[in-house]
């Protein structure tokens, strides 16, 4: 099967400056996102404190990466706000994030419907002028105060971008049900999932309790999701679903004016396949260290694998041009290359171990020789003894 071309738009970054504050347990699924994704260059922030991160981390953090100037953060196209707590931001901050949502086409999320369901969370973000850009009535939110239950259904009118439609029929088989706090998206909004709840007669729809939806503010798209990114449909606990990062990066290029792929399923597979690359990469090296405290020489694979990720790298570049198909060919060819390369490094691990068997075989044969030697001297030639004589009285 192939993967078809897209045409990507020439006056755009190739890769997409993505800024991430988010609650510490949250920053590690971004980081696991974007450091997956090829096409987003990101900086993950923890501002909101939790057993990853306490106060005094978060303001140092806000220190030292949050950008330091206006100028500084429009280079940023996205900003994806994971349940953070706002008292840590200044009001210049919480302002040029703002202003910068209105300046060119970017796009933007805030998580957790309201940002939490404690007030200490939602009260600052209802406060703060960055909701006024989003599209989730805070007011609304917060006079209803109750929770979303029921199966996770995927819109699948044909007039939206296809963000989450291809992946619909199996979505729709794993969150048989699905919950979190309840949304109200504001008039404009497009919805891309919901859960169906009979008992429910607001915005969107009757029935219908907005997942995950967006509406045009300036220039840009900003969007708001019901629940966490450490729940099922994000990140998977008891149940996985491994088009999310898809999702984001579909997101992420349709807010940013970037093209979406015309097969979302193929390019899923491509991203995978990325993903395992590295994961098995990972693996090969930790094998190769091990095998090198043995006394091995891992000098030809460590070349060798120089050559695989210079394959990668190139199929990185295709797939920043929007070149699905030539990239996908490479990291095939790639992987192939690295399979090879563990059967090699398995070899040298067993060499290596097949020394490290011998000498231990050898030292216990040698103390075994020993010890039967000096067994046998004492014991049945009795070399170490002299016979007892006997005396004659007089």
């Amino acid at each position: 099967m192939l993967l078809v071309t897209v045409a990507h738009s020439q006056d755009k970054p190739r890769k997409i400056k993505v800024l991430g504050p988010a609650k510490g347990h949250e920053a590690t699924v971004l980081v696991s996102w974007f450091t997956t994704e090829p096409s987003t260059d990101a900086v993950v922030i923890s501002t909101r404190s939790d057993v990853w991160a306490g106060g005094t981390d978060i303001q140092r953090y806000m220190r030292i990466y949050f950008p330091r100037n206006y100028e500084e953060l429009l280079q940023y196209e996205f900003i994806l706000m994971a349940q953070v707590d706002l008292t840590f931001f200044s009001d210049q901050q919480e302002r040029w994030i703002y202003d910068s949502l209105g300046e060119g086409q970017k796009g933007g999320v805030n998580t957790r419907s309201v940002m939490s369901a404690l007030s200490s969370y939602n009260e600052p973000w209802r406060n703060s002028i960055i909701s006024t850009a989003f599209p989730n009535d805070v007011d609304a939110v917060l006079s209803i105060n109750g929770d979303a239950r029921g199966p996770l259904r995927i819109n699948d009118d044909p007039g939206i971008p296809d963000i989450m439609r291809s992946f619909k029929s199996y979505i729709e088989a794993i969150f048989t049900t699905y919950g979190g706090m309840v949304t109200v998206p504001r008039p404009g909004s497009v919805v891309l999932s919901y859960m169906a709840d009979e008992s429910w007669d607001g915005p969107p729809a009757p029935g219908r309790i907005a997942h995950v939806f967006y509406w045009d503010w300036e220039d840009s798209k900003t969007w708001t999701f019901e629940d966490m990114v450490t729940w099922d449909f994000w990140k998977g606990r008891m149940r996985w679903n491994p088009y999310a990062l898809d999702i984001i990066s579909n997101i992420i290029w349709f807010s940013t004016g970037r093209d979406l792929p015309p097969d979302p399923i193929r390019v899923h597979e491509l991203r995978t396949n990325l993903f395992n690359f590295r994961l098995r990469r990972s693996v090969l090296i930790n094998l190769v260290d091990f095998a090198e405290k043995f006394g091995a020489n891992p000098t030809q694979i460590y070349a060798r694998l120089g050559d695989v990720d210079e394959k990668i790298k190139e199929s990185e570049e295709l797939y920043l041009d929007w070149q699905f198909n030539s990239a996908a060919e490479i990291v095939d060819l790639a992987t192939d290359e690295l399979l090879a390369l563990e059967g090699q490094a398995s070899d040298l691990k067993d060499r290596a171990l097949m020394w490290i068997h011998l000498l231990e075989w050898l030292v216990t044969l040698g103390v075994s020789l020993m010890a039967g030697t000096v067994l046998w001297s004492m014991m049945v030639k009795r070399k170490f003894y002299r016979e007892v004589g006997t005396t004659r009285s007089t």
